[in-house]
């Protein structure tokens, strides 16, 4: 008697198992196929702003040093990262890191020609400190763009071509911001 009890306590004690064993198989292959969906819909909004001329998107210059977070006009990023040499001299940065240069409550887009829309325009950042504060002031100026690049002119005179990030990228405070004084 004892060894049939014995016997359906562990026959028992295995089906426990095995039903625990598939329960979390299944919510494994759940959140497997969610993954899968999450980043084939992460791969189809991609593929959508792929096609898009904006200028809301993160952009980077050619050489990888400037990095302009326009993905919103509530918040302005700028940032930049600095070379290995820099660095050396200035052992607070780290090379390959970006530091944020400028950070503001937002920008806006100008256009001189409306039916161009979002490809062609200046971008005026919000000034936060100092006696214009309040006020935007221009940073630079966009034009042919695609939906992948783009030219930036600053100062009526310097261009460089930016592209549009395509991998998502840390934003470090800068160790030694500017700070305005009056």
């Amino acid at each position: 008697m004892k060894k049939s009890v014995w016997a359906l306590v562990c026959l028992a004690g295995l089906m426990t198992m095995a039903c625990m064993g598939n329960g979390q198989k299944s919510e494994t292959a759940e959140a497997d196929s969610l993954g899968v969906a999450a980043d084939s819909l992460k791969k189809g909004e991609t593929a959508a702003q792929d096609t898009v001329k904006s200028i809301y998107k993160v952009w980077v210059s050619e050489d990888g040093e400037w990095l302009f977070d326009l993905r919103d006009d509530t918040h302005y990023v700028e940032a930049r990262k600095y070379d290995e040499e820099f660095c050396k001299d200035n052992p607070d940065y780290k090379p390959g890191v970006y530091y944020m240069e400028t950070e503001a409550g937002g920008f806006e887009v100008g256009h001189d020609f409306p039916e161009q829309g979002d490809s062609v325009g200046d971008i005026q950042y919000l000034l936060e400190q100092g006696p214009y504060a309040g006020t935007y002031a221009l940073r630079f100026s966009f034009y042919d763009m695609t939906p992948k690049r783009a030219t930036f002119l600053f100062e009526g005179e310097y261009e460089w071509t930016f592209k549009v990030m395509d991998k998502p990228v840390e934003i470090l405070p800068n160790p030694h911001p500017y700070v305005y004084e009056e």
